[in-house]
């Protein structure tokens, strides 16, 4: 009776652990449905550059944008990286839009104008590193006719990129350019204290849509 029972516990044994091997494969399998998205900066991409300048001791910000923004774009690809490595862009400082067409004068003429060559602002995107949500960004910036490098913080919300950080204007030599703009508004740059004073740190804000497709 032994010898009878016993393999028959042994197969039951084995059937319920194959049984079991089978529902735990079934519930591991990966769902390969999940669809896979390229992006890339076409003709029909936008972009905006944005700033905020600071006057008097208390830093008070004063917010402007570039309205003639010229970007070419890089490679299509899935990973941001690889289209932020091949994007570089021009702006047009004549195009500085502040809400104040007295202050945009001042700021072209006084500011940019005590520059070298600075009727165009350059920049070209040296190296990105991060993944499809964040990262951050390197890129040339060509101001005052020196070149320097300047890394900002990158985030993406569906087919948006953000980027954010801050540059030293003194970095480009600008402290003679910001001492001009601060002469012609030096009443406007006193706070309580009555220094009237214009930082050169300068935050920017640079925001762009690309075309996402995806299968």
């Amino acid at each position: 009776m032994k010898k009878i029972i016993f393999p028959t516990v042994i197969i039951t044994s084995l059937f319920l652990i194959s049984c079991g091997e089978s529902n735990k494969d079934k519930n591991n399998t990966v769902d390969d449905s999940e669809p896979i998205c390229f992006y890339e900066y076409t003709k029909s991409s936008s972009a905006t550059v944005s700033w905020t300048a600071f006057k008097t001791t208390n830093k008070v910000g004063v917010g402007g944008t570039f309205n003639q923004v010229m970007v070419k774009g890089g490679e299509k690809s899935t990973k941001i990286t690889d289209v932020l490595n091949g994007i570089n862009f021009t702006i047009m400082t004549e195009s500085t839009f502040t809400k104040d067409e007295g202050r945009d004068k001042k700021i072209i003429e006084s500011f940019f104008g005590a520059m070298d060559a600075t009727d165009l602002i350059i920049g070209q995107v040296k190296s990105a590193k991060g993944n499809n949500e964040s990262g951050t960004c390197t890129f040339y910036l060509t101001l005052n006719n020196i070149e320097k490098e300047v890394t900002l913080d990158y985030k993406v919300n569906d087919n948006k990129i953000s980027l954010i950080g801050e540059i030293d204007l003194a970095n480009w030599n600008g402290d003679d350019a910001i001492a001009s703009l601060n002469k012609v508004c030096e009443d406007l740059h006193k706070g309580e204290d009555g220094v009237s004073k214009l930082w050169s740190v300068v935050e920017l804000n640079i925001e762009a849509s690309l075309d996402k497709n995806c299968n």
